[in-house]
């Protein structure tokens, strides 16, 4: 599996805007991306122009078809207009998880 952290800030004028824009690439996700097992995308509750968007797919072919899709080349494009801050993007390892076996 691949894990991906995405943090970015968007300008105050620009938070409607922004979630509109995120919740419709996640429907697209959800509806076209069997292999992305987890999407997820939060808002900071102490900056409310904070997000944070962790996926998780089930290999790292479907991460690639993940970032090819024209869907993620829109909304990139779509939101980089809306960006306080640049995205920083990390890969994450697996530590543990409720949803897994790693206690074992």
């Amino acid at each position: 599996m691949e894990h991906l952290f995405v943090s970015f800030k968007v300008k105050k004028d620009k938070i409607e805007e922004a979630k509109s824009a995120i919740r419709q690439f996640v429907q697209e996700i959800t509806r076209k991306e069997p292999g992305t097992i987890l999407y997820n995308c939060f808002q900071e509750k102490n900056d409310e122009t904070s997000f944070i968007h962790t996926m998780t797919f089930e290999s790292e072919k479907a991460e690639e078809h993940h970032r090819q899709t024209v869907y993620v080349k829109e909304f990139i494009e779509r939101l980089s207009s809306m960006f306080e801050s640049e995205p920083v993007f990390s890969e994450l390892d697996l530590v543990c998880s409720n949803k897994s076996e790693s206690f074992k």
